[in-house]
């Protein structure tokens, strides 16, 4: 790595300890992640997921997550993928999901292998905070691909992730059938659903359109899509877009913007009462001269 890199790399973001030491009584503003995702355990209580570095957007040792039982004070981290647990070496260890499917609970998180394109993989787990293990890649072998989410749709279930805008330049974001033991995925299924360039805000940054975050969700019975960007102002945005036809193939129409207030990569979900919350991290990126770091935000919808 080049010295522009490295001061780049410091300047940018702050080290963490790591394993990160356990806490109780936090609140949303005092856990610093990227990504979040929460799902309820089934025995009244909450699990949030997120992106955690090292570094400024590197060196991630693994997945961890948070519990509440309120979802306003929190406690944690509990690792449920470490980084020194595989025999092969991973980075990154980003966007964190975790969904009910086939039976089972499925961890969705982006990875680098050593030598390999970024890639999303699924690892399975009997409890939504158990030991995750299994790991197989859903997106293309060969092509770097972030941000995988899953949804169902006619019984099948499909992942929904973002090609790379340094693949493409126009980021774009995908879908690809698993197979229906979800033991991988159906390649000849792979779809485009749309492309970054393909909303209202014109997202540009350094000439790069970026395609960001994906979350599948409903809304009066029709089936639409969180997204992020970076627009030409470079800042962050969360996005929604709408399946004309309610299926996972589309067509798709942008339907504007969620928060244009530096916040994104946002997931929807109820709570026990069935109120509903958009909960993304804001702002997009931390430095330690402005000591402004990336926090969940959750909004009553």
């Amino acid at each position: 790595m080049g010295l522009l890199k490295k001061l780049r790399k410091y300047v940018g973001g702050r080290r963490l300890v790591w394993p990160i030491p356990y806490a109780e009584g936090m609140r949303l503003d005092e856990i610093t992640v990227r990504d979040p995702f929460v799902i309820k355990d089934g025995k009244g209580g909450y699990i949030l997921a997120g992106t955690i570095y090292h570094y400024n957007f590197n060196d991630s040792y693994g997945t961890v997550i948070y519990k509440s039982d309120d979802l306003k004070t929190w406690r944690g981290p509990f690792t449920v993928l470490e980084k020194s647990g595989f025999e092969k070496e991973y980075r990154d260890f980003w966007a964190p999901e975790i969904h009910f499917a086939g039976g089972r609970y499925r961890l969705l998180v982006t990875l680098s292998p050593s030598g390999e394109k970024r890639g999303t993989y699924m690892f399975s787990s009997d409890t939504p905070d158990g030991k995750y293990d299994g790991g197989i890649r859903l997106t293309p072998d060969g092509v770097s691909c972030l941000d995988g989410t899953l949804t169902e749709d006619n019984g099948e279930y499909w992942c929904i992730y973002c090609k790379e805008y340094v693949e493409c330049d126009d980021g774009e974001i995908r879908a690809v059938k698993l197979k229906s033991d979800l033991s991988g995925t159906d390649k000849d299924s792979d779809t485009l659903l749309f492309k970054a360039s393909d909303n209202m805000y014109k997202p540009t940054r350094f000439r790069q359109k970026i395609t960001d975050g994906p979350f599948c969700f409903f809304e009066n019975g029709e089936r639409k899509l969180l997204w992020s960007t970076r627009t030409s102002d470079r800042k962050y945005v969360q996005l929604v877009a709408k399946s004309e036809s309610g299926k996972v193939t589309g067509e798709w129409t942008q339907q504007g913007a969620l928060c244009t207030a530096d916040g994104g990569h946002g997931m929807i979900f109820e709570d026990y009462s069935s109120q509903r919350y958009l909960i993304l991290h804001s702002p997009d990126a931390r430095t330690i001269f402005t000591k402004k770091y990336e926090r969940p935000v959750l909004i009553k919808l």
